[in-house]
């Protein structure tokens, strides 16, 4: 039987061709090989700082096939000069799953890239990381209370994860002067579940909060009234509702379920709303918690 010819050894040598070409194809060859062609890493890194940008992206590709592997070096690209490099280092740092605990710290700095994929990436990455990424929790609300709408919905997501842990500093970011920050707060409370149930009475307030700095539906609604009282007012006739972090405050308190039966009332009158959307999240939060209060009721009866 004939033997199989090992190709790194001739991969590792292509990477010093003249032609930018074949040593793209090296580069490529090894990153498919993975964690076998782990011995080839120090020339990939080496490769971050070649001149041709294409070469750069490919190697920094290329390591993160190496998995757990190439971390550390995956985790000193993220302060790379190239975006497209920091880039695939956080891709990379996102597939390695929880063991990428061990550069939490430099994911952490990452949500700051003033390259917006990058920010979001290392998002991700956290969020894969799971709950045992509590260190970054400091990191992830400031970077929820920035002006990236796509880095604030994955900071969310990934404080949501943290639980009973969190609660406290998410309730002090429903309070923040940009309304998104208050309603990516709230989404956050009610991935929690019944773990946030210490921030039901903050999501009532911020649920029932119409005053004209707060909601644009009222605040049009005001001055519409002022000029012209015989005219309808905006809100009733359909007009665009405010910021969504009064609907994310009902459907916050409906996932919270049974441990939000105090926002009974305040939903109920929430259902009248001129808000649609607000009307339309405290009706099928009322639902949740009538649910989850029916489905304890029938499991202690049995």
């Amino acid at each position: 039987m004939d033997s199989v010819e090992d190709p790194i050894p001739k991969l590792l040598v292509l990477l010093k061709h003249p032609l930018p070409s074949e040593r793209l194809r090296a580069i490529r060859s090894l990153g498919d090989l993975g964690p076998l062609a782990r011995e080839a890493i120090p020339q990939l890194v080496e490769i971050l700082d070649d001149q041709n940008p294409v070469l750069r992206e490919a190697a920094a590709q290329a390591l993160g096939h190496m998995g757990t592997e190439a971390m550390p070096q995956l985790a000193q690209a993220l302060q790379h000069a190239d975006k497209r490099v920091r880039r695939q280092a956080v891709w990379a740092l996102g597939k390695v799953g929880t063991a990428a605990i061990a550069v939490l710290p430099q994911l952490a700095q990452a949500l700051h890239d003033p390259d917006p994929r990058t920010a979001t990436g290392a998002a991700q990455a956290i969020i894969e990381i799971g709950s045992s990424a509590i260190d970054a929790l400091p990191e992830l609300l400031t970077a929820m209370a920035g002006n990236n709408r796509v880095l604030s919905r994955m900071c969310a997501k990934a404080l949501s994860q943290f639980g009973v842990l969190a609660v406290d500093a998410l309730r002090q970011t429903l309070t923040h002067p940009d309304p998104f920050v208050r309603g990516e707060a709230a989404l956050a409370l009610g991935w929690m579940g019944e773990e946030a149930a210490a921030a039901v009475p903050d999501l009532i307030h911020l649920m029932v909060d119409v005053t004209p700095s707060h909601n644009a539906s009222t605040r049009a609604t005001t001055e519409a009234s002022s000029s012209d009282a015989s005219k309808p007012s905006p809100a009733a006739a359909g007009a665009t509702p405010g910021p969504p972090h009064r609907v994310y405050a009902a459907q916050a308190l409906g996932r919270i379920g049974r441990a939000a039966r105090s926002a009974v009332p305040a939903l109920i009158l929430a259902v009248t709303d001129l808000d649609a959307q607000v009307s339309a999240a405290a009706k099928l939060a009322l639902e949740q918690i009538q649910n989850a209060v029916d489905s304890r009721d029938s499991r202690q009866r049995s």
